[in-house]
């Protein structure tokens, strides 16, 4: 991509900066696209409404500005008050764009990436560069949930995305930012919304989304998502399968308390797709081949994944400046992954194929819990915003007895695969023994308060103590290792209003994280002990306004984070390396012109290991992530034909290193979707009709590269293929 191309899909955002293009935005002209399902529930109005992680926000647009966030224990609070760069992506975004995976969501962000491991269905949302948490970094209305396996957005209401160090709020975690996901809730009008869908080359989708309350009093109120889709995926032969069944319930108990209860069940399958390539660190990566090619896939290979997911929260106003919050989640993830892996020989393609039943984790589960205080005080002239809170869940993992197949299926040439034939004697199954073969629990207790001096200056102070214990079993049943570890996480912030509705803040983030275990039989002195605690630290510097209908943001950091290796010389496994993440992110979201909306962002990002494990991968570029990787989506209607809505999303991720050395690269690529929405009304039910087109140019890409391990040993990286050309079109009926 050359740079007058690059510079074409970045004009945009740049012009959307100057403040002609604001003034002009503020004619504020509103699409057909509003709200309809917010929550208005009895006795919780104002604050409630966002306590309860309902659809209040208020939006303009597309759904591409948001005026508030949900931050773990801070609560509600306005975007530009919140000292953190992050995103939002809204449920007009996620049903006007026919996204179905939280992969596609990420895309929209600056800074967010999917870390495939088992496809980009089954990785680890990663923010600014850092590798992200199998747990401590996903939430579900602010209760842990297990990322690595796939998730159902036709359930959310939203997606909130702290790009930051976030230890000091919810707990140990990765410094790849916090990955917060809303449900949908009960809605204050009947919702009866059937969609019918169409995707890929024959995938055929029903999705029923109903909502209101079962009383008059409207005491208790309902919400249910079911889903059903079928057929073949994007790759000929291939199986698409997802069902769903969720079901939220408010019980309005008395005016200014509320419980609510959630259950979800998905089931997602899908087989006949491209699985991994792997290559040595003798072997640059060759540039992408075609996802849609079905001689690179088996029919029977690919995964098999049922989520179930129950929690429960109570909500309960004390008085106008007090209110009280705790919830209980359970999560159990079943993964039968069966897949087709590539080991790329040499730097023509050529490769060498086999098929595997993983020996990663079958089986997750997750217990989480968390409870708040949230109120209001004021000292003399001082307001203060207080919180105090606990939260924290139990991780086990659970892996098969069994012993990993591995069948050969030869070997080929990746841009000319020659086709594969099921072994006969693969074995084909989903369910097996198991055994606990560790459980990681965390908890953590957070205090903190928001300072308001004067209407211009205001500062956060936040302190967590995390209590961190892993256990390792054989299987047997038998506790083979325990560590136990502890410690303090803290997060301070000045802010500064220039004007009220802009906002200038300096923030500094200390982070822990659990430390890595060094390896057995290795002959280390250390073999099979804990680390202490990681802990990583972040500067950062940030503006932001909401002004003239549109949300502005810039921020610069300094992230580093640490790791560890063996050391040679007295064969002791300690923390001695630290990757370093330096970066600007700047944001545009809103109504930029009359009937033009965008959402949009760049991320300049210099990513670099130091003092590696090898002298020849130290102060090099991390693997899979680019220094530069922008996203511009825009919607535009003619003001005289509202009800007609065009949209353009363009993604551009730039070189990326694709081995620890730096001898080998992946190249830039750029995607561009094109859609259009068409509403009116049949029989008098409103009617939404959208067509989209994915990949229009069909690009070849690698959409994911994670390497080894992330000391810079030189290992053996994996990537995975990016989609290819697909349309998507679906039908939505408001009975």
């Amino acid at each position: 991509m050359n740079n007058s191309v690059k510079l074409a899909a970045l004009m945009p955002l740049l012009l959307s900066w100057f403040p002609h293009c604001a003034l002009a935005a503020a004619t504020d002209e509103k699409s057909e696209n509003k709200q309809e399902d917010q929550i208005v529930v009895d006795g919780l109005a104002g604050k409630a409404g966002a306590a309860t992680g309902g659809s209040g926000d208020q939006v303009s647009g597309a759904g591409f500005k948001t005026d508030d966030i949900e931050v773990g224990p801070l609560g509600n609070r306005g975007w530009v008050a919140t000292p953190y760069s992050s995103t939002t992506v809204t449920r007009d975004m996620i049903d006007n764009q026919q996204a179905m995976s939280v992969s596609e969501l990420l895309k929209y962000s600056p800074s967010t990436q999917m870390q495939a491991r088992g496809g980009m269905d089954v990785g680890r949302p990663q923010s600014r560069g850092m590798q992200g948490s199998v747990v401590a970094n996903s939430r579900l209305d602010g209760l842990n949930v297990v990322s690595t396996t796939a998730f159902p957005v036709e359930m959310l209401e939203r997606m909130d995305v702290l790009n930051s160090l976030t230890g000091a709020l919810y707990g140990p975690a990765s410094p790849a930012g916090q990955f917060n996901f809303t449900a949908k809730r009960p809605t204050e009008q009947t919702l009866r919304r059937v969609t019918l869908g169409y995707q890929s080359r024959g995938a055929y989708t029903g999705h029923i989304d109903l909502g209101g309350h079962l009383d008059d009093g409207h005491k208790l109120g309902y919400r249910i998502n079911l889903l059903n889709e079928d057929g073949e995926g994007s790759v000929k032969n291939s199986t698409l399968r997802r069902k769903l069944l969720a079901v939220a319930l408010d019980w309005n108990i008395q005016p200014g308390t509320q419980m609510q209860l959630d259950y979800s069940h998905y089931e997602y399958l899908k087989k006949g797709y491209p699985g991994g390539f792997s290559y040595g660190p003798g072997v640059k990566l060759p540039s992408a081949t075609s996802a849609k090619d079905k001689n690179l896939s088996l029919k029977t290979a690919g995964n098999d994944l049922t989520t179930d997911t129950v929690s429960t929260r109570l909500i309960h106003y004390i008085n106008d400046d007090w209110y009280v919050s705790g919830g209980v989640g359970w999560q159990q993830a079943d993964r039968a992954m069966r897949s087709v892996s590539s080991t790329i020989t040499d730097n023509q393609g050529d490769i060498k194929r086999s098929l595997s039943n993983a020996s990663a984790a079958g089986r997750f589960r997750v217990l989480s819990n968390s409870v708040t205080l949230n109120g209001h005080l004021t000292t003399g002239s001082v307001g203060h915003d207080v919180a105090l809170s606990t939260t924290g869940y139990v991780w086990s993992l659970y892996s098969s007895k069994g012993a990993s197949q591995r069948y050969d299926l030869g070997t080929t040439n990746m841009y000319n695969p020659s086709p594969m034939e099921e072994p006969a004697d693969g074995k084909i199954h989903k369910n097996g023994a198991r055994y606990k073969s560790s459980q990681n629990t965390q908890q953590s207790v957070t205090v903190g308060d928001t300072v308001t001096f004067n209407p211009q200056w205001s500062a956060m102070f936040y302190l967590s103590q995390s209590w961190m214990q892993t256990r390792n079993y054989a299987s047997g049943g038998g506790k083979t290792s325990e560590t136990n570890n502890n410690g303090l996480s803290p997060n301070v912030a000045l802010m500064y209003n220039i004007t009220p509705s802009v906002m200038a803040y300096v923030s500094y983030a200390d982070s822990l994280e659990q430390g890595g275990t060094a390896p057995t039989n290795a002959g280390l002195k250390n073999e099979g002990q804990t680390l202490d605690p990681y802990r990583s630290r972040q500067y950062e510097v940030g503006l932001k306004a909401d002004v003239a209908g549109m949300n502005l943001g810039a921020a610069l950091f300094r992230l580093k984070r640490p790791f560890a290796y063996v050391d040679t010389r007295d064969m002791e496994y300690k923390e001695q390396g630290d990757q370093l993440n330096k970066g600007l992110e700047l944001t545009a979201s809103g109504n930029v012109w009359q009937g033009l909306n965008i959402f949009s962002g760049v991320t300049f990002l210099d990513p670099q290991l130091k003092n590696t494990v090898s002298e020849s991968t130290s102060n090099k570029r991390v693997v899979g992530v680019a220094k530069v990787q922008a996203n511009m989506l825009m919607e535009y209607s003619l003001p005289s034909v509202p009800q007609w809505v065009y949209s353009a999303n363009v993604h551009y991720t730039g070189k990326r290193a694709a081995n620890d050395t730096n001898t080998s690269w992946a190249g830039s690529y750029t995607t561009l979707d094109l859609g259009t929405r068409y509403t009116t009304k049949i029989n008098n039910v409103p009617t939404t009709l959208r067509i989209a087109v994915n990949n229009v140019t069909n690009e070849h890409y690698w959409a994911s590269i994670f390497p080894s391990g992330t000391d810079g040993e030189n290992g053996s990286p994996s990537a995975f293929l990016g989609d290819g050309r697909e349309v998507r079109a679906n039908v939505t009926f408001d009975f």
